[in-house]
């Protein structure tokens, strides 16, 4: 750590003199002070714009996610070992990728008895996604090595490091790149280790961009709360085009999509509302729907799901978002006791208990309609 520890010092006293002026997630590992987080325009190798997440390397730290959106989510990072955070100058590096690359966590070496840190991502909603972590490091790029794995990813661990002169990124120099499928109420895993050569080798990690490839969403939204349906109760007109409920007390319409195979044989559906109060949210099925689709006056919002009703669960939101099915539940089909091919129709009602335009203190979602194929 000798090296490392000599040009912290050394950038310390030239801080000192003078200053340094979406679910897809972009995350900036490391909080020194070294630099600012990139901008909302820089996409780094993904080419995935939007929030950066600072996350800390010190020890037993625990972070909750925002999006790419800069909406909260229900994601946690958290992760074992390493040496904490450090950053140091590189003049190869200017602009977002200095912010990206140059404040890091130690992961440290075989050497000084460490070498490993392994971080968990959890609360990921069910699906195929891509894993870029960038591990160089910014003292000595050329010569200091990591090695990257995913657990359960589609390829094998790989070793980055080497010469980066600066954008754009480059594979196997700056970053690693994995693929990965992750299931209900998994966890995503990515291992951090000194791959053990050269003999004094100090590994690192600067950041990570976890970028949702599925995430085309299935079925037909309808009964909306922007005016093109029933009237809201109270006036509370959610966005034209935005294909949610009508507004709650938060000035946010209920949003219900859908991800997955609507498929009697191979049913991977995952029902997600967002928008929501952090309240109860019950997740139900219809065989028809209200008024023709255009929904009728129920609480604050509108009923949109209609006929032999399914309730599936009651699901508890926590930054606005839930879903059904999670770990351990029944899959949609069976749950809603899908029995053959067509169509049903889906809602989430919801607690919104906020003093806010009915007596009433629920709401709804628009409405969703699944084809289920044999």
């Amino acid at each position: 750590m000798k090296i490392r520890q000599s040009l912290l010092a050394l950038a310390s006293a030239v801080l000192a003199a003078a200053p340094v002026s979406a679910q897809s997630l972009n995350i900036n590992l490391g909080t020194s002070n070294l630099a600012q987080l990139p901008s909302n325009a820089y996409g780094a190798a993904a080419n995935q714009t939007g929030s950066w997440n600072v996350v800390s390397g010190n020890p037993a730290s625990t972070t909750n996610l925002i999006d790419v959106n800069g909406a909260p989510t229900t994601v946690t990072i958290a992760h074992v070992g390493g040496f904490g955070d450090f950053g140091i100058p590189n003049a190869t590096w200017s602009g977002d990728d200095e912010k990206l690359m140059e404040k890091a966590v130690d992961v440290g070496g075989l050497a000084q008895g460490g070498g490993t840190i392994t971080w968990t991502i959890s609360g990921l909603v069910a699906g195929s996604y891509r894993v870029y972590t960038y591990a160089l490091a910014p003292d000595l790029p050329a010569t200091y090595r990591t090695r990257v794995a995913v657990t359960n990813a589609s390829e094998a661990s790989q070793i980055v490091g080497g010469a980066w002169p600066g954008s754009p990124h480059v594979l196997g120099i700056s970053y690693a790149l994995h693929t990965v499928t992750v299931g209900i109420g998994q966890n995503l895993t990515i291992v951090t280790t000194d791959p053990g050569a050269p003999a004094n080798n100090l590994a690192t990690v600067n950041g990570l961009q976890i970028q949702r490839t599925d995430s085309a969403f299935i079925g037909t939204p309808f009964c909306f709360g922007d005016g093109t349906a029933t009237a809201c109760p109270c006036g509370n007109n959610s966005n034209f085009g935005a294909n949610e409920g009508c507004l709650n007390s938060l000035g946010l319409g209920g949003k219900l999509q859908a991800t997955g195979v609507a498929s009697l044989s191979n049913d991977s559906v995952v029902l997600r509302g967002s928008r929501m109060p952090n309240s109860f949210a019950l997740y139900f099925q219809g065989t028809a729907q209200q008024n023709g689709g255009l929904g009728a006056v129920f609480g604050d919002g509108l009923r949109c799901a209609s006929g032999s009703i399914a309730r599936l669960a009651t699901k508890s939101n926590a930054g606005g978002i839930s879903q059904y099915p999670a770990a351990g539940d029944a899959s949609v089909s069976v749950r809603g006791n899908v029995t053959g091919a067509g169509t049903r129709e889906y809602q989430v009602w919801y607690r919104n208990p906020a003093a806010f335009c009915t007596a009433s203190t629920f709401n709804l979602t628009n409405g969703l309609q699944l084809n289920w194929a044999p």
